[in-house]
């Protein structure tokens, strides 16, 4: 069901469809904005906090903002489809699927942000948060043999109105490109982290874009699921910000992103999803690049320690220039940490506004 034309906006089925959205995002939002303070709280108490790098001096901000996020889109999600379910039919395999590829992909990031996994580790260990999406996808093909349902979101919905249909390669699809889009969202949107308000910037800014496309172009499950990844990513700005009040952690980013994969799946929208994306294609090449080919030992640590210049601008290290889009960037003009996030949001929104443009045409 989408609700592209003015027609269907209009229509009682379109109209209780916005009212889903607009429950799914406030509900999301206001969990994200409850649940945060208390928690800074108790990060802090509890001695959980890391430094922020990219300020001079010893500043400290709370982790594990994500928590948060767990909460606000599991919830959010489940109020919903519950309230749906007693309004009338609904069919709940795709939420259930989207919610536990989040927390999967969740508790893969609070290992990490508790005992610093390898890159490398962590990409193979996001891989299984896709498994969701393969379950709820098989049917019983007789005999006891479960088979691949390719009725269910059967193509890929490509710009300029085409459509690339599941059963021309059912199998490679779920168990290949499903497996790697999944951990490579997750990773891309982690990796692409690092300065106050990005993380939780681009992640709103992607869902949101990919709500509006979902609108046009996906189903009723992919809609609401980016409405409550769209809550829970602006509360976590909110208090993510510069100046940060909380940092999100892997267990955020990797969840969140790992999100709006699934979404973008179930919605049948991956074109859309990775053009909304597109900027965290230069990290996931750099990384590729430099972990993998050339083998830089010490980019990591190049990675988390910008130069702070006297005037609170930001540089690369000398020889860390292209290890990052913001470290691009910043060799091309040296920019206050608040500037250089407002530039990486207008990229990203950029490409939002590209996949969305192209949905509708």
């Amino acid at each position: 069901m989408n609700i592209g034309s003015l027609e269907d906006i209009l229509s009682p089925a379109s109209q209780m469809l916005l009212l889903a959205i607009g429950m799914a995002f406030t509900f999301s939002l206001a969990i994200a904005v409850i649940a945060l303070p208390g928690l800074i709280k108790k990060m802090r108490q509890g001695g959980m906090v890391g430094k922020d790098v990219n300020k001079p001096g010893d500043v400290h901000v709370p982790e594990l903002g994500g928590i948060a996020a767990v909460f606000a889109f599991t919830i959010s999600l489940s109020l919903v489809i519950g309230i749906e379910k007693l309004a009338g039919n609904i069919f709940e395999p795709p939420y259930l699927a989207a919610i536990s590829v989040f927390f999967i992909a969740s508790m893969i990031g609070l290992i990490d942000d508790i005992s610093n996994i390898k890159q490398r580790v962590k990409a193979i260990a996001v891989v299984f948060a896709s498994l969701p999406l393969l379950l709820v996808h098989f049917k019983n093909g007789g005999n006891g043999v479960g088979v691949i349902d390719t009725a269910v979101n059967a193509f890929i919905a490509l710009p300029l109105g085409g459509k690339l249909p599941f059963e021309w390669f059912p199998y490679l699809y779920w168990f290949l490109l499903v497996p790697i889009g999944v951990t490579g969202v997750s990773n891309a949107m982690n990796m692409s982290a690092g300065y106050n308000g990005l993380e939780s910037g681009q992640i709103a800014i992607v869902s949101g874009f990919l709500l509006a496309v979902s609108a046009f172009k996906g189903t009723l499950e992919s809609v609401l699921i980016f409405a409550s990844l769209t809550g829970a990513a602006l509360g976590l700005y909110m208090f993510n910000r510069h100046p940060a009040r909380v940092f999100i952690g892997d267990i955020g980013t990797l969840g969140l992103g790992a999100a709006i994969a699934a979404g973008a799946v179930i919605g049948g929208i991956e074109v859309y999803g990775f053009i909304a994306i597109a900027p965290a294609f230069y990290e996931a090449a750099s990384t590729f690049y430099y972990s993998v080919i050339r083998k830089v030992p010490d980019r990591r640590h190049a990675c988390h320690n910008p130069v702070i210049r006297d005037d609170g601008t930001l540089e690369p290290p000398k020889g860390a220039e292209r290890y990052t889009l913001a470290y691009w960037l910043l060799s091309r003009r040296p920019m206050t940490e608040r500037r250089l996030v407002r530039v990486l949001l207008t990229l990203y929104a950029a490409a939002g506004v590209a996949a969305l443009a192209l949905s509708v045409l």
